[in-house]
């Protein structure tokens, strides 16, 4: 069991003590999306599969922030590489479109 630890399948960066440190203090959920636009560029650069989750939890975090353009962005990138996850990411794409289409009166 030491050895899953010692050498993790994924790289997180940080992202669990960001993500809890964001839940008690919600002024900390900009240093949370900051690490994680970090942890991609990184990961990104280094040829490395990002962890599970990180880029549809950038992209949420890009939402709250309201940047749909880049909360797509990361949704799609979270299916591409995680294809178990395409169902809800689809979902979660096709709901940021039709949001965008009513805002703009139907015109994309």
């Amino acid at each position: 069991m030491s050895g899953c630890v010692a050498n993790p399948v994924y790289q997180w960066g940080g992202y669990e003590s960001k993500l809890y440190a964001g839940y008690k203090d919600q002024t900390k959920m900009e240093e949370l999306k900051v690490g994680l636009e970090a942890h991609v560029a990184a990961m990104d650069q280094s040829g490395q599969k990002m962890a599970p989750g990180l880029y549809a939890e950038l992209g949420t975090l890009y939402l709250q922030s309201g940047d749909s353009v880049k909360a797509r962005g990361m949704y799609s990138r979270e299916r591409d590489t995680w294809p178990e996850s395409k169902g809800f990411m689809d979902t979660l794409i096709k709901n940021l479109e039709r949001q965008e289409s009513a805002r703009t009166g139907g015109a994309k």
